[in-house]
């Protein structure tokens, strides 16, 4: 999937990584919310926020888009940095 336009919302999404719901074992790092031209301020470049959130696996650089109620936080030590797997150790965090 091509990149996506989107908004980072930090205080919103502020675990280190999420689960998401269909990518069963997989970290995920959320953007942000999907933005998409406004199509009544088209031409000033405005962007609107679509409902939809903007993540990419951990080790990887594609963009997806999921629903903010398939997301589940992850704490940082039951994922690897590298590989983005849920349970993998091969980084050593937490070691």
């Amino acid at each position: 999937m091509r990149e996506k336009h989107y908004e980072a919302d930090d205080e919103r999404f502020n675990a280190p990584a999420y689960t998401v719901k269909g990518w069963r074992g997989i970290a995920f790092y959320v953007l942000g919310w999907e933005t998409e031209p406004d199509e009544d301020t088209e031409w000033s470049g405005q962007e609107r926020r679509s409902g939809r959130v903007v993540v990419q696996m951990v080790g990887d650089d594609g963009h997806h888009l999921c629903d903010e109620v398939d997301l589940a936080p992850l704490p940082r030590e039951e994922y690897c940095g590298e590989c983005g797997q849920v349970g993998c150790k091969g980084d050593l965090y937490g070691m």
